[in-house]
Parts: C-alpha cells; structure tokens; sequence
C-alpha cells in the first residue's frame, strides 16, 4: 500500500517527507485506532484510510508547525476509527423503516458540526471527554494517564459536558 500512497505524491521531497511522517506517527496512530475500535484488522484499515486523507491534504500537512502535525494526524486517524466502529455497528432492518432511514441521514449530517462543535472544547474537558466517552475509559485510568487525580476527572468530565451542552445549544443543535 506504501508504494501506492507515495506514488501519488508529486516529487521525490514530498515522498521523502511523507515516509517520514509515516514512520514518525504510524505506531501512534494504530494504537489510538486500536483503543477505538478493539480490533487490528480494522485499526490497520483506519491508519491506512487516515494516511489516504493526509495524502489527499498534502500541501496542508506540509504547512502544519511540527507541533501541532501529531494532533492533526490522531485527529484524522480517531475520524477513520469512528466511521469504521459506526458501520460496524449498523443493524440492518428487517422492514423498511423509511422515517429511521431519514433520522440517520439527518444524524450523520450533523455528526461532522458536532465533531467541529467538540473540537471546540478547552484540550483539558476535550481530552477527559474523549478517553471516557469514545475510547471508553473509567475515571481511574482517565486519572492515571493525565496524572490528575479522579475528582479533577470528573470535575472536568462534568464541565465540558456543561461547556458542549452551551456549544451545542448555540450552534442550534437539538439536545
């Protein structure tokens, strides 16, 4: 798959920097994938998809200060690890039930606003948010991987559930 990624690269510099890329983050990247949707097959299937979008956005990785590519990078990888584990997780219907069928297209209309919406959130209530409600961690570990103690979890759990239900309400999301 590497040689089809780096083929459409338009020169040998941005190869070169895009293999860099690649071996600096990939790891990383897997296993926040792996975290989401607890399968390697999927997870491989959802780095490979993030490096399809980073190749499809180039010239914007290229712009992006070394600081802030890593985010960039987990960013796009927790997307295509959101969309695998949703279409996982779809349940066929036996009937037709056309009025589901236009809440759902409704639904994932407004799931790219609210990822624009979350993204929005101070990092310290963001990332507390994202380890307990999309990777699924319990207060104890959320605690122990930001170094922070389970009252300041939960604090900040409880603030930026507050700060999203405010976000939301302004941007005229239904809650």
């Amino acid at each position: 798959m590497m040689w089809y990624l780096l083929s459409v690269l338009e020169d040998e510099r941005e190869r070169q920097k895009f293999v860099r890329i690649y071996e600096e983050y990939h790891q990383r990247m897997e296993k926040t994938a792996i975290r989401i949707l607890l399968n390697q097959a999927d997870a491989e299937d959802a780095v490979q998809n993030a490096f399809m979008r980073v190749i499809e956005h180039f010239q914007r990785a290229l712009e992006i200060p070394c600081e802030e590519l890593a985010f960039w990078l987990i960013s796009i990888v927790k997307n295509e690890a959101l969309m695998i584990r949703r279409k996982n997780q779809k349940i066929v219907p036996l009937k037709e039930d056309w009025d589901a069928f236009a809440e759902s297209a409704e639904e994932t209309q407004s799931y790219s606003d609210l990822v624009a919406l979350f993204a929005r959130l101070p990092e310290s209530y963001r990332s507390v948010l994202e380890m307990k409600m999309l990777i699924g961690y319990t207060d104890r570990e959320i605690a122990e991987r930001l170094g922070i103690s389970e009252t300041a979890v939960s604090t900040r759990a409880s603030r930026g559930r507050a700060l999203l239900r405010k976000l939301a309400e302004k941007e005229g999301f239904k809650i």
